[in-house]
């Protein structure tokens, strides 16, 4: 059935998708080309189901005609959306943790500059056109800086996205040819290949050097190809979506009387923005297309190739879900998230980084522009046509001309506009020294300076980063002489299954060739102190143990070494650690034992919890029962390090759980069928979230007390370590319960 709602006129956008919602199942739309779902429950049902929808139909094909221009040089999938999986997870872990909202404060410098620089421009006329004056540019000049380009070339870069869809202009449009249009795309995207290549060897802090820090990393394999995929369409979807959603909120927010009321602070800012989301979004829905014959939604059957329009607009204004749902009320306490960003692994991937760039927005339009008003009439916004975007078209403001010497800049110390050179990544050629086997497939490597006079200096526990040819960078802990500054030794355990870098230096490397490392760096610091400690190891784990070990002998402090391994022929440095530190040893061999494993609980929860400091690394069965017999020790009692990320939420099962809430006292129950993210909002914990899948870092809680199971992809592997913060949407405890820093 073909819905009656023709969706011709966008000032009645709202009304058509109520009309929608009443009706039963789901109906095809012309206009929209799709069957439309526009009921909340309906909605994420659809997103939370990607297998069965494919997002591949939201970036359509390049024309007949353009194909063969584009072909090796502009990706047909210039976006996240365009992926499916197993592929669009593998490449959004490239810059998911670049996008978590603490570290993307450190950006709030320069956007606040940018925006003060704009008003400069215009704050003397009384008057102007928001959109054009300041909504669009300052989305677009940062989105351009973040990504790592040059901020003085944001209207050419814009300008090169029009054939996609971008929203910015040129001065001469009328006259601008498609195939002017095609030679821009092309040029763009020849442009940030080359910043790519450059950024190779030249790391610094923005989002095409992060990306290839996690490809040395390890963290995701991806083509330079697929690098260059993943820019384009950030930078439309970066500028488009805030330059819509500030144009149409302000002209709300101003019409309803409500400019002073959210501008009390941060905090008043932060609800409105998260209610202007809500109220109405920049995104009206997304097309998906069934992937297979027989798939059932609303009680319908669909077959493979049918297309849906999934209205997130219209969720967001589901009666069912929201109280008043056509009321802009800024002061609404909803246990619902909105779907103003979408849901699930397709969720809007720079959402922190928009309610950042809209806060500061608003923060400096109170601050620099006195009693500012609306002047295009509410009634005549200028809607564009329904479609994917939700947008106005020019909307004029007013405002009082401050007197010299009255208007007051909010500045916040910026180190400018260019991107800086990560002060934590430094390239230092090595000389391979000697290899030599300490085990059996392990091999001990010995590096020094290249430039012999440069000295290298590190702690126990630390360690580097190592070229692996192709494979990129792979990390390993240092195990010589923390005195030695002329000398590195790390020792790598050949892993056939593993992701080749290992396999690369046994097979590859030979004494006296050249190799690049980074660090050292050191996440698992050793502090001797005064309690007794344990260094307990695992297999390769061994390696920081051993300079640890050694400070710990220097010392004079009381500490014991345990060292668990499956054999004996495949435990590096076992004779050494039993000759150096003799009964302070504790040399567990499973084989020797009958396969039994040693007690570890038992031997733990023998010593003082209050006197003991634990340093563990290793397999994950071994952090995992170190961290449950040391749940009732003091917080800062164990420190890990681990091999790789904790296991998945695929090959993990619920367990229920408690959380404690450190602020208020209250304790709440985890189920096994619920996140810690659901119950907390329950219970009016107001946490904010976006994707609800662990990929975008929207729902981070700081962890005081417990063992988070980290089950997201944002978190580095420091951080997982350090347990100071969770991912409430998927992740959940390794023990009993979480204290948790919230209300």
């Amino acid at each position: 059935m073909i819905t009656k709602c023709p969706f011709s006129n966008p000032n009645s956008l709202f009304q058509d998708l109520a009309t929608v919602r009443q009706t039963d199942g789901i109906e095809y739309n012309e206009k929209l080309k799709g069957y439309l779902v526009t009921r909340f429950d309906d909605i994420v049902d659809v997103l939370n189901r990607p297998d069965e929808f494919s997002s591949r139909p939201t970036v359509p094909d390049f024309p007949p005609p353009v194909k063969p221009l584009f072909k090796d040089k502009v990706p047909e999938k210039g976006t996240l959306l365009a992926w499916d999986n197993p592929d669009h997870d593998r490449l959004r872990k490239s810059v998911a943790s670049f996008f978590v909202p603490r570290r993307l404060k450190r950006f709030e410098p320069m956007l606040h500059d940018a925006a003060n620089e704009l008003i400069d421009s215009f704050i003397d006329k009384g008057t102007a056109d928001m959109k054009s004056a300041f909504a669009l540019p300052l989305p677009l000049r940062s989105i351009v800086t973040i990504a790592g380009l040059d901020p003085e070339r944001w209207q050419w870069i814009g300008q090169c996205l029009t054939l996609f869809g971008g929203i910015a202009r040129r001065d001469d449009e009328e006259e601008v040819s498609i195939q002017q249009k095609i030679q821009d795309v092309l040029d763009l995207h020849e442009y940030i290949r080359q910043v790519i290549e450059e950024r190779r060897l030249d790391r610094r802090d923005d989002l095409i050097s992060h990306i290839w820090n996690e490809r040395d990393a390890g963290t995701v394999i991806m083509t330079d190809f697929e690098h260059l995929s993943m820019i384009p369409g950030l930078l439309l979807a970066g500028h488009e979506t805030t330059t819509n959603v500030l144009t149409m909120g302000l002209a709300h927010i101003l019409h309803n009387g409500l400019w002073e009321q959210i501008s009390q602070s941060d905090e008043t800012r932060k609800a409105a923005i998260e209610e202007l989301l809500r109220f109405e979004s920049a995104i009206t829905g997304m097309p998906r297309q069934v992937t297979s014959d027989g798939v059932q939604l609303c009680g319908m059957k669909l077959n493979a190739g049918d297309r849906l329009f999934v209205a997130y607009n219209s969720g967001s204004r589901d009666e069912s879900k929201f109280e008043n749902p056509n009321k802009l009320d800024i002061s609404r306490q909803s246990k619902t998230q909105h779907l103003g960003f979408g849901r699930g692994v397709h969720a809007c991937l720079g959402a922190p980084f928009a309610r950042l760039l809209l806060r500061t927005e608003l923060a400096v339009l109170y601050t620099r522009l006195p009693n500012l008003r609306l002047v295009t009439p509410y009634e005549e916004l200028a809607y564009g046509e329904v479609h994917e975007a939700r947008s106005i078209g020019a909307t004029f403001y007013a405002w009082d001309i401050p007197s010299p010497g009255t208007a007051r800049k909010v500045h916040v110390q910026s180190n400018g506009n260019a991107t800086s050179r990560s002060a934590a990544v430094q390239n230092i050629p090595m000389v391979v020294q000697s290899l030599g086997s300490v085990a059996q497939n392990i091999m001990q490597i010995s590096l020094q300076p290249k430039d012999t006079a440069k000295q290298i200096e590190w702690t126990p526990g630390a360690h580097i980063d190592i070229n692996v040819g192709t494979f990129g960078y792979r990390q390993y802990s240092v195990c010589s002489d923390p005195t030695d500054t002329q000398q590195l030794k790390i020792a790598v355990l050949r892993e056939d299954q593993g992701t080749g870098g290992s396999r690369y230096l046994h097979e590859n490397l030979k004494v006296g060739d050249k190799i690049s490392i980074r660090g050292p760096r050191n996440n698992f610091k050793f502090t001797p102190g005064t309690r007794r400690t344990f260094l307990i190891a695992g297999g390769i784990g061994i390696t920081p143990m051993i300079p640890m070990a050694e400070e710990a002998a220097a010392s004079g402090i009381d500490y014991k070494i345990i060292y668990l391994g499956r054999s004996r022929a495949g435990m590096a440095y076992i004779d050494k650690i039993t000759q150096r530190h003799g009964e302070r040893a504790m040399i567990w061999v499973t084989d020797e034992h009958d396969g039994a494993r040693l007690e570890l609980a038992k031997l733990l929860q023998a010593e003082d919890p209050n006197g003991l400091r634990v340093y563990c690394c290793g397999p994950e069965s071994l952090l995992t029962a170190v961290g449950e017999s040391m749940s009732h020790a003091p917080l800062g009692t164990v420190h890990v390090e681990r091999f790789a990320n904790p296991v998945s939420p695929l090959s993990s099962s619920n367990t229920a759980f408690d959380v404690l809430m450190a602020k208020s006292g209250r304790v709440l129950h985890v189920p096994e069928d619920k996140t810690v993210l659901e119950v907390i909002n329950e219970a009016g914990g107001n946490v904010l979230s976006t994707c609800n899948k662990g990929l975008c870092g929207t729902c981070e809680v700081g962890v005081l007390e417990g063992t988070p199971e980290h089950r997201d992809v944002v978190l580095t592997a420091a951080e997982r370590a350090e347990n100071s913060s969770m991912m409430t949407c998927v992740s959940r405890c390794r023990g009993k319960s979480l204290v948790l820093d919230l209300w």
